[in-house]
């Protein structure tokens, strides 16, 4: 239907259907993998589950539907210490191909399979899932990462957390002052625009990390259900 290669934020993409690059040993902590953790923390919870299990595989797609698109966890690596395989992306490509109608996907975007963590050349990526991707009958998009893309639900839980007071955050989340100010002084940089690049700040560790963000979400979303009621009075 149509095929396009976009250098952007992948979280930008309108489609049904988002691909997560994972491992096979339940770790999501850098890259895309840590922002759909940061995002779908159910989904985290149940990829660790079935890691834990021994049902994450290369060559098995696992598809994770929330509420607003679907997710399908892709596995480039069997291990996060290890680097990933063209092997890998073929036999993930090839399980794409034959099961995509059945479970009802009408629209994907795929980051570069093995192309950030993984150590696999963008151009080498790129020809494989070409091969795979270009002629179907879906649309299909293929996301370079862009590491300066701005993202509207970063820009949307910045403004809001930097209106809180620390004593606040501090509180609700039950994080030390000392790490909440971290991470508002990281959100202050300019060369942050993603909400996983704040992993990469000295000091800030992940679970800081999740805990703030899920208050923010929580708090803006009970924010706007308020909203929402009241217009319907």
């Amino acid at each position: 239907m149509s095929f396009n290669i976009i250098e952007g934020n992948i979280f930008t993409s309108t489609c049904q259907t988002i691909v997560n690059t994972v491992n096979c040993v339940g770790v999501m902590g850098a890259g895309i993998a840590l922002e759909f953790r940061l995002r779908y923390p159910e989904m985290h919870l149940k990829y660790i589950n079935l890691c834990n299990e021994k049902k994450m595989e290369v060559g098995k797609l696992w598809i994770y539907k929330s509420h607003d698109r679907w997710i399908l966890n892709f596995p480039t690596k069997t291990h996060w210490k290890y680097p990933s395989k063209i092997s890998y992306l073929h036999a993930g490509l090839e399980k794409f191909v034959a099961t995509y109608k059945a479970r009802g996907i009408t629209s994907v975007a795929f980051p570069l399979l093995g192309a950030d963590k993984g150590g696999i050349s963008q151009d080498i990526s790129l020809s494989v899932m070409k091969g795979y991707l270009e002629n179907l009958d879906i649309v299909v998009e293929i996301y370079k990462y862009l590491p300066g893309a701005e993202d509207d639900l970063y820009k949307k839980t910045k403004s809001w957390l930097l209106s809180q007071e620390v004593d606040y955050i501090s509180k609700s989340t039950g994080l030390r002052k000392d790490y909440v100010v971290k991470v508002l002084d990281a959100m202050q940089s300019s060369d942050i625009y993603q909400l996983n690049q704040i992993g990469r700040v000295q000091g800030v560790g992940i679970k800081t990390l999740e805990k703030i963000f899920s208050f923010a979400q929580n708090s803006i979303n009970d924010r706007q259900s308020v909203v929402s009621q009241k217009k319907l009075l």
